[in-house]
């Protein structure tokens, strides 16, 4: 295998794993492995658990941020 062919090699592992890492990036730490699971899952063919990964989303996006104020506007005096 010449130098050439290394690096190129080199670059696609490191293009791989960085498409990997974009989701954390992007969404977050919670919703990016929930988002990239949609995804997975739906490469896979299993539309149910990409539904179960979508919904854990906008549970994480919409109502989470409305029990936390909950919390908070109950806990002010």
């Amino acid at each position: 295998m010449d130098e050439d062919a290394h690096a190129q090699a080199r670059h696609v592992i490191a293009a791989k794993r960085l498409r990997r890492w974009i989701p954390y990036f992007l969404l977050g730490p919670v919703t990016g492995p929930l988002a990239a699971g949609v995804v997975r899952s739906l490469r896979a063919r299993q539309p149910l658990l990409a539904g179960l990964y979508a919904f854990a989303v906008v549970e994480a996006w919409v109502v989470l941020p409305l029990v936390a104020h909950n919390f908070a506007v109950a806990a002010s005096p």
